[in-house]
């Protein structure tokens, strides 16, 4: 008879595990291009696209074609809002408030949503204008010669202190939360490398203190198994770095994960560069990265007129390009369910 109650008591105890949904949560973190500064007006360029299955992606995110769509299984927690998914995480003056922008956890958030059964959450911190090599530098990588301790890696300890007081009170800013389910660290997304390209030890040793955050991460929120998805600097397009070693050179340090044998099917880089619109860097980069001159092939009133709509920001901003933050944050989600094993639906 015992062994019969055990065997009760284990049998509801596994139904009552099995049933525990864990809020799934992922980390977006970098500088302002994972804040990000493209304008919510610029998605709608998206539907001009000639690849009809990306043209296709605008109906996706604006269902009726006048709103944009929303998430309730996706929380997103940025600056002091707390709220579901939806337009208006990206850049703003005052970060209490949603604003006009998006960054790529607009995307990225609808596809994880659409992919993951649980609750999602994503917690973004993109401070604009920091670099891998001092401002977020890790704690495994050691100080920087000529550099105060307390001025090197600020906006890791930021970062870190971020998600802490997030998953602390999870309660408290996500009051439909249920504390018995609990959470998980499920995934990091890192989108940087501008402020790098000013430091010659910044870009050469860009591989080696991204490998040191991505381990410290896991070590520091006891996720090991985390899994990581890196974007490739992608400014100006996919030849800028023939003409500019610089952006090469950090470009390679994001590229230098997918070498890591201890990384392998759990961190992966993937390219951004292609995401941006073909037209756009062939008038943005005429005379020195396209091969466009502007003086014998000067801007049409067509073309104008198409860069109004497509464009909200500067190059080093993908041009405030909403059509390239959706693809992106689709190809970071793609990325993300490969490396955890999650199949295509």
């Amino acid at each position: 008879m015992k062994k019969h109650i055990n065997a009760l008591v284990w049998f509801f105890a596994s139904i009552t595990l099995s049933q525990a949904k864990p809020v799934k949560v992922f980390i977006l973190a970098g500088q302002s291009n994972m804040d990000g500064q493209a304008d919510i007006r610029t998605i709608d360029f998206l539907g001009e696209d000639k690849d009809p299955a990306r043209a296709a992606l605008l109906k996706t995110f604006k269902p009726d074609g006048k709103n944009f769509v929303t998430r309730d299984d996706v929380w997103v927690a940025n600056g002091g809002v707390y709220d579901k998914l939806q337009t208006g995480f990206g850049g703003r003056k005052d970060y209490d408030k949603l604003g006009s922008k998006i960054g790529p956890e607009y995307s990225f958030g609808y596809f994880m949503g659409e992919a993951l059964e649980e609750q999602v959450l994503l917690i973004k911190y993109g401070p604009g204008g920091q670099s891998l090599y001092v401002n977020f530098r890790p704690p495994s990588a050691g100080p920087v010669d000529g550099v105060k301790p307390e001025d090197v890696g600020g906006q890791y300890r930021a970062l870190v202190g971020i998600v802490h007081e997030t998953l602390d009170n999870l309660k408290k800013h996500f009051p439909s939360y249920n504390e018995k389910d609990g959470y998980e660290i499920a995934g990091f997304v890192w989108f940087q490398g501008y402020n790098d390209l000013f430091d010659d030890k910044g870009r050469k040793e860009y591989g080696a203190n991204l490998v040191h955050l991505i381990k410290d991460l896991r070590a520091e929120f006891k996720a090991p198994d985390m899994k990581c998805v890196v974007g490739v600097m992608g400014v100006n397009g996919v030849d800028v770095e023939k003409v500019n070693i610089k952006q090469k050179e950090v470009r390679e340090g994001h590229r230098f994960v997918n070498t890591v044998p201890e990384f392998k099917g759990n961190v992966k880089s993937v390219e951004s560069a292609p995401l941006l619109h073909p037209a756009i860097i062939d008038i943005k980069t005429a005379g020195w990265v396209s091969k466009r001159d502007l003086k014998t092939q000067p801007v049409t009133k067509e073309e104008e007129a198409m860069l109004q709509r497509a464009t909200s920001n500067l190059g080093f901003h993908y041009f405030g390009e909403g059509r390239f933050f959706i693809l992106l944050g689709k190809t970071f989600a793609d990325t993300m369910q490969e490396l955890m094993g999650i199949e295509k639906k």
